[in-house]
């Protein structure tokens, strides 16, 4: 049983024991590929709602709008939220992605340097 474990599990000389570089390289591409889709797909929505908002009102303005709490609550709730969301959504995904190269970078430069 052991003598099976031993034969599937083969690690090089050079590769770090406790993560997987080329693991990490699809992550840290995943990762960034995945902040525009949900960049985009919050656009969308809010372009959407901005269109619905749009039909209810019926020609009237925004600022008669900004005055009555439904509508302020309805703009907040599906405008406002889903922008917020979608920036943060944005820029953790970036910051993941960015911060995963940048500590393989690091860590393929010390190898080198040995």
């Amino acid at each position: 049983m052991t003598e099976n474990l031993n034969t599937q599990i083969e690690l090089e000389e050079n590769d770090p024991i406790y993560y997987k570089p080329k693991t990490l390289n699809i992550i840290a591409t995943l990762s960034g590929i995945f902040s525009w889709i949900v960049l985009a797909g919050f656009v969308g929505l809010v372009v959407g709602q901005s269109i619905i908002l749009s039909n209810l009102t019926q020609g009237a303005a925004i600022t008669e709008l900004v005055n009555e709490p439904q509508a302020l609550n309805w703009i907040y709730s599906n405008i406002v939220t889903p922008v917020f969301f979608a920036i943060v959504s944005f820029f953790a995904l970036q910051g993941v992605s960015i911060g995963l190269n940048v500590l393989l970078e690091i860590d393929f430069n010390v190898r080198e340097g040995k």
